[in-house]
């Protein structure tokens, strides 16, 4: 009776708030479709801690707030999915002879990542090229420090087989991608 009761109460909220969550959420991102996804993943959100709840103190900012950090969950998982391999800052060396020899690995390199999973590329990037503590990759990804370590485990180790059939030798290849 009491979930009933809670459910009958979320859902007039819903309907009290929804055209303001969904003018909130097409300002936050100017696209339609995506304020109306946001909407809704807010809905299921606010719904799933909502039945957990005793009371909510100003139900409309919770929304808000709820809302708010949706979008940015997100934007994050955008930036970080839609990377392009050409944006990586990779080093420039100096010597002309490096250059040369750099220049063709970081091409075979750029090659290999293109063919490791997204989620594996992004844990390499943030790790090795931007040089992110696993705290830090484990809260910009909302993924846990165990899965940081394992997926960058498994892009190293991938990388590394990779470019050996290339040509490289294991220990450059070992130098240049950390194992």
């Amino acid at each position: 009776m009491i979930t009933w009761v809670k459910k009958t109460k979320f859902n007039k909220l819903i309907q009290d708030n929804l055209d303001s969550l969904l003018k909130l959420a097409y300002m936050r991102c100017g696209n339609k479709e995506l304020a109306e996804d946001l909407v809704q993943d807010t809905c299921i959100k606010a719904y799933n801690s909502f039945l957990s709840k005793d009371t909510v103190e100003n139900p409309k900012a919770w929304l808000y707030r709820i809302l708010i950090n949706t979008h940015i969950d997100h934007t994050r998982k955008k930036q970080f999915q839609t990377s392009d391999i050409g944006d990586f800052d990779l080093p420039d060396y100096k010597s002309p002879s490096q250059n040369i020899e750099s220049s063709s690995f970081f091409n075979d390199l750029t090659e290999v990542l293109k063919e490791i999973e997204p989620d594996q590329r992004i844990v390499f990037y943030l790790s090795d090229i931007k040089e992110h503590s696993y705290k830090d990759i484990s809260s910009m990804l909302d993924i846990p420090i165990g899965t940081v370590m394992s997926r960058l485990h498994r892009a190293r180790q991938i990388i590394k087989k990779k470019l050996t059939e290339k040509g490289y030798a294991k220990e450059y290849a070992a130098g240049q991608v950390k194992s």
